[in-house]
């Protein structure tokens, strides 16, 4: 394998693409008669090729069964809908209601069992689902005017425990995904007052799961009636939001919030992942008109950049930062592509990361040993980051230039390695030192030793008498001599027999 550092670094893009699970999205809803009104797969397609818009949100009128079961026929209409999504890479914000014209819902008995009935589409196509709005309950499905569950905001307690109880049934629908509810009131009445923190982010508890859709977004100082107190609710959001989302539409013209230099402000503070493509046309507008629209789209909902990557002694480090106002919420693996350029064959290996704390505003690093079992050859390197159900249409796309293909949904890391075979028997990284020879020699009556450090002299007559220890022979008499050399270091004896003339 290539053992030398290489260090590549991306370049950002403006450009606004269709990404999944964020961003703008379109509006579409179908009555619960016999003239459904079914998606249509080339105005997906176009809305995702021209608008770069992957998000429906998709309501469902119930209308015609308040007092009844939901009919098969209008359960096996979703599941073509659902169908017709995924085919269309698009995903849904879901929501189910009454009316969109008054304020009568069902009774709990048939909203609960509506619920039990819906299960049977909605939790097999959760990988279309987006996200779901708690609707049901109200005109719009937005919890307010309704004709069971406590009108015009005055709520009695049994109120309250009627909605808690329909909002965990709901919560029941898309077990994987966050359930939305109108008002900050009525997430804390599911899930609790105590927002959620790092370490019971994403564990899939009703906490975890529970998030805003804010359909007055910047519409007033209390965004219509949104914020019933907008110091406990502010508080509460800043945390919650961060681990889950915000999404929503505005209403109204309301320039003193909705201005640029302002509006960014809070569409990073709560988090925003999605907001009406249309609506309202006053504010989209204004957005337009003073510049900040093309930002906004580009960073409703996450959107990450490769910043730099560096192979370094077998180990591949990526840097990315989430310059979204929002993280990932659904799971998703996160996978280093090798491409043999040979060959093209494709070799997939899951990298150690969870993308939902790729957080919004920061930098995040991971790192993966590089891969040394593959067959010889000279390998590209990718980053795919696939949805659950494999479609690369659902596939994340980086917002750098010259790193997407789309044809596969691949990031491409612009690294190449080359893999050799192994070397049957390698030598060792740091070769033995050489054998030296020790040499004991005299010369002008000086005994003399070469390749020793440390080590003392014995010197022995021809009777194997002790004569000497020094190296001076000058003064012994003529004759044969045994002269030992001891290494110190080691005890090992070196001998020289001389003849001293």
């Amino acid at each position: 394998m290539t053992t030398y550092t290489q260090t590549v670094n991306y370049t950002p893009s403006t450009e606004n693409f269709s990404n999944p699970e964020r961003g703008w999205y379109k509006y579409s809803k179908a009555q619960s008669t016999t003239s459904f009104s079914f998606l249509s797969q080339s105005s997906l397609n176009s809305y995702r090729n021209t608008d770069k818009i992957t998000l429906m949100l998709r309501i469902y009128d119930l209308g015609a069964f308040l007092t009844t079961p939901i009919s098969q026929e209008f359960l096996n209409n979703i599941q073509t809908d659902f169908n017709t999504l995924r085919v269309s890479g698009f995903k849904c914000v879901l929501r189910f209601r009454y009316s969109e014209t008054d304020n009568i819902d069902a009774a709990k008995p048939i909203l609960l069992n509506h619920i039990e009935q819906l299960k049977s589409v909605t939790i097999p196509n959760q990988d279309v689902i987006h996200v779901l709005e708690a609707g049901f309950i109200g005109k719009y499905g937005e919890w307010y005017y309704t004709s069971n569950y406590g009108d015009s905001g005055v709520l009695s307690a049994q109120n309250l425990a009627d909605r808690k109880e329909i909002g965990l049934k709901i919560m029941e629908l898309t077990p994987n995904r966050l359930v939305m509810f109108r008002t900050p009131k009525f997430q804390q009445l599911v899930g609790g007052t105590t927002p959620i923190s790092l370490p019971t982010s994403y564990d899939g508890s009703t906490n975890s799961r529970v998030a805003l859709h804010n359909d007055a977004f910047l519409s007033s100082n209390s965004d219509s009636g949104t914020f019933s107190n907008t110091t406990t609710d502010y508080t509460y959001l800043d945390a919650q939001s961060k681990y889950t989302m915000c999404g929503g539409e505005s209403n109204a013209l309301f320039p003193t919030k909705q201005d640029c230099p302002v509006v960014f402000g809070w569409l990073t503070r709560f988090h925003y992942n999605y907001l009406n493509f249309g609506y309202h046309p006053d504010v989209i507008a204004l957005w337009k008109t003073n510049g900040c629209y093309d930002e906004i789209q580009r960073r409703l909902g996450y959107r990450f950049e490769l910043i730099s990557s560096t192979i370094e002694n077998g180990i591949i480090t990526v840097n990315i930062r989430n310059v979204g106002f929002s993280n990932v919420f659904n799971p998703r693996k996160v996978y280093l592509v090798y491409k043999n350029t040979s060959t093209n064959i494709l070799y997939s290996f899951e990298v150690n990361t969870d993308i939902r704390r790729w957080n919004a505003g920061e930098t995040t690093q991971f790192s993966k040993t590089i891969e040394t079992t593959l067959p010889d050859g000279i390998y590209n390197l990718y980053l795919n980051i696939p949805d659950e159900n494999g479609n690369f249409l659902h596939s994340i796309q980086l917002a750098n230039t010259g790193v997407w293909d789309s044809s596969k949904g691949y990031n491409n890391l612009n690294q190449s390695i080359t893999i050799e075979a192994a070397i049957t028997n390698p030598p060792p990284v740091d070769p033995p030192p050489p054998v030296l020879t020790v040499t004991i020699y005299v010369e002008n009556n000086i005994i003399k030793v070469t390749n020793l450090t440390n080590y003392t002299i014995a010197v022995y007559n021809s009777s194997n008498k002790l004569v000497s220890t020094t190296n001076d022979m000058t003064r012994l008499k003529r004759g044969w001599y045994t002269i030992k050399v001891t290494d110190t270091s080691t005890g090992k004896v070196y001998t020289l027999k001389y003849y001293k003339k």
